[in-house]
């Protein structure tokens, strides 16, 4: 075979492989461009928000809508949460208390242990009166010791007491009255207070219904108690 001959026949093999490589990147591109090839694996979800809004495009809801809406609740939430609550309160609290009655003098209101006395009982006013019995007598016609004999106390004037008027300060000489309900619960709460200037030492007691206890007793020191007020 001659050179010739070989020739033609090496251009025939190297044609056919061009063909061969030209056909096979044709179909892979035309395969590469398909909208239908499938792809291997799977599309992973994306946000709904997120993908509707154009890449690169901000939505509406985050740029025009968000800032008037921040606007209109910035004008609402002082009301609220800001400065102007605290307004509010503040001047509705004052306004409140100023409506409330006054309490009695020394935050002691008399009257409202007088309104006790229906239910208080008497046997706890005397356990509470032991204190007072060194100085006090409560029998019926016993002779005054340190202090006046207390029988018959509730409405008796005060300073009354005949085997005991040299003794009485004169300030209770001074006070007048009458020993009502009241007037004994307001001395028995703070007597230097109700008689400045007595001889009474004793500081008081606190506890309304214990006042209310004891006037219920000393109540008892007569031969008729005194009816209680209406």
């Amino acid at each position: 075979m001659d050179s010739f001959e070989m020739s033609k026949m090496a251009g025939a093999v190297l044609a056919a492989l061009l063909l061969i490589v030209a056909t096979n990147v044709i179909v892979t591109a035309k395969t590469a461009s398909s909208p239908n090839q499938p792809v291997a694996g799977y599309k992973l979800p994306t946000d709904t928000a997120t993908a509707e809004a154009p890449a690169g495009e901000a939505k509406p809801a985050e740029t025009a809508e968000a800032p008037a809406a921040a606007a209109k609740d910035g004008a609402a939430a002082p009301a609220n949460d800001g400065a102007a609550a605290p307004a509010k309160d503040v001047a509705a609290a004052p306004a409140k208390d100023a409506a409330a009655p006054a309490p009695a003098a020394g935050g002691f209101d008399a009257k409202a242990v007088v309104a006790m006395l229906a239910s208080a009982k008497a046997e706890d006013g005397a356990a509470k009166f032991k204190a007072c019995a060194a100085c006090h007598q409560v029998k019926k016609d016993a002779p005054s010791a340190v202090a006046p004999n207390l029988w018959g106390i509730v409405n008796r004037p005060k300073a009354a007491q005949a085997d005991f008027a040299a003794k009485y300060s004169e300030a209770m000489k001074a006070k007048g009255g009458e020993w009502t309900y009241e007037n004994l619960a307001l001395f028995l709460h703070k007597p230097k207070d109700y008689v400045p200037g007595t001889k009474m030492v004793y500081n008081g007691i606190k506890d309304p219904a214990e006042i209310a206890s004891v006037v219920a007793y000393l109540r008892t020191l007569a031969d008729a108690p005194a009816p209680l007020p209406n």
